[in-house]
């Protein structure tokens, strides 16, 4: 599917709801505040930047899919192409719901955890949509998609309850308020139509438009998309690295070679003891399979630590050019670095 620019729409998008959640909050002394639906700054890689002073510049690098826009087409073998499970399925499976930002992080799970992104402030206001995303096509398709994964992720009261304890929702957001506004996305976004109905029940309602192709699937597991960015993209660290540290690396790979180390020394036992009987002894296929896996066991260690050592120099090199590429940056820019 070609994603147009919205230059080259006519299409005129609006917001997929009306209601509006956010109010102001009475405080002790009897005054309403009205909390910011923007932060004041945001992290551009190495830079802190003011929102106020490029909200688009802001938007962009908050719905940025770019990373997973790349590997798109590998993403079948990542997650299903269906809605992600509620909160607290999430729970069920033993995952703890970790806070983050990335929205590329956003419903990235490893058997322990699932990383979810909150919902924005500015994505609970009809009126920030219509000023600032709905005149940006691609920014409306990541939004839209974004707001989606939300509504199946709140499906019941305990999942509202948690969302909001967990500050994956503004505090001041109500079990009501929710169902309203489920009701007006699902029944005014068109894309609504495959991703939660019967497209055929909901097929009168116009304009389509079709979410960013990230949202196609609903969870993504990261061990895969560790591999794929490794094998495809040649890169080492691979998506999100759980790794902070050299001696974290070195640790974590080395662990694993002890798996592979006990394994091929029980096996070795047992074909030793296989060549001490009769039987086997003289069985010409079990000596060479006993004589190659002999070979195996001394050269499969040596590999390993040798493939390892050759990792933790490339990671070495990366980050170093890395380091010296935004120290260069930096002081270009007028920073004593």
């Amino acid at each position: 599917m070609m994603l147009l620019d919205s230059t080259e729409k006519d299409l005129s998008l609006q917001p997929p709801f009306r209601t509006e959640l956010l109010r102001s909050v009475s405080r002790q002394d009897g005054a309403e505040l009205l909390i910011p639906l923007l932060p004041a700054t945001y992290r551009d890689r190495y830079v802190v930047r003011l929102v106020n002073a490029d909200v688009l510049a802001y938007l962009k690098s908050e719905l940025d899919l770019k990373r997973l826009n790349r590997v798109h087409n590998w993403l079948w073998i990542v997650g299903l192409p269906s809605p992600p499970r509620p909160l607290h399925m999430q729970r069920l499976k033993g995952r703890d719901i970790i806070v983050a930002e990335q929205l590329d992080l956003h419903l990235v799970w490893s058997p322990t955890q699932v990383f979810i992104k909150p919902l924005p402030r500015f994505l609970l206001s009809a009126r920030f949509w219509q000023s600032d995303i709905c005149p940006h096509y691609h920014l409306y398709q990541t939004a839209l998609g974004f707001l989606l994964t939300y509504v199946a992720l709140i499906e019941r009261e305990v999942d509202f309850n948690l969302a909001v304890s967990l500050g994956l929702l503004p505090s001041e957001l109500t079990w009501p308020g929710w169902l309203s506004l489920v009701e007006e996305v699902v029944f005014t976004s068109s894309e609504a139509n495959s991703y939660f109905s019967d497209p055929a029940s909901l097929s009168h309602l116009e304009p389509h438009v079709p979410v960013n192709p990230r949202f196609y699937y609903g969870e993504l597991r990261l061990g895969r998309l560790n591999w794929i960015y490794r094998l495809l993209l040649g890169s080492p660290r691979g998506y999100l690295s759980g790794c902070t540290t050299y001696g974290a690396f070195i640790r974590d790979n080395v662990n694993s070679l002890i798996t592979l180390f006990a394994y091929t020394t029980i096996v070795l036992s047992a074909m030793q003891v296989g060549l001490s009987t009769n039987l086997l002894a003289d069985n010409y296929g079990f000596s060479m399979a006993s004589y190659v896996f002999s070979i195996f066991a001394i050269l499969a260690p040596l590999s390993a630590i040798s493939a390892i050592i050759f990792l933790f120099l490339i990671l070495f090199v990366v980050n170093l050019v890395r380091t010296l590429g935004v120290r260069q940056k930096r002081r270009r820019q007028g920073a004593g670095v």
